[in-house]
């Protein structure tokens, strides 16, 4: 019965770490997704008039939405379909090729817990690309 204690005790530590780095990477994932979202209307702002509108339409095509991402990856994570939404397809024939050792699975679902700041930073890379077609100059990032 000692050991089984103290396998318990292992268990629940383990367990609280978890739960404090979850809420880490939830915390730092909205505060990515809070500056992404900022830097977007800047853009949008910094933008003429006349162009607005034919950004935020195109901008609106590729977006990703972040509760896509996060579904996708608590249920099909395991080969790689959170990967390939966000347009990482190396990585996601690299879960492909591993999904039989459910080490994927295990993967993204820790993954799951960040995948809205990565999906922010993803519609702001695009939201970059846009604004530098329009205007021929990169963004200020601040």
């Amino acid at each position: 019965m000692d050991d089984f204690g103290w396998i318990l005790t292992v268990f629940f530590v383990l367990l609280g770490c978890a739960v404090v780095a979850a809420i880490f990477l939830l915390n730092k994932s909205k505060e990515q997704s809070r500056q992404s979202d900022e830097n977007i209307a800047r853009m949008v702002n910094a933008l003429p008039e006349d162009k607005r509108t034919p950004f935020l339409m195109q901008l609106n095509t590729v977006k990703k939405n972040p509760t896509t991402a996060v579904l996708l990856a608590l249920f099909l994570g395991g080969v790689g379909a959170h990967k390939f939404y966000l347009g990482q397809t190396g990585l996601g024939i690299v879960y492909l090729l591993f999904s039989w050792t459910t080490i994927p699975g295990w993967i993204a679902l820790i993954e799951a817990f960040s995948l809205s700041g990565k999906t922010a930073q993803y519609n702001e890379k695009k939201a970059q690309e846009f604004y530098q077609m329009y205007t021929g100059t990169y963004p200020v990032r601040y």
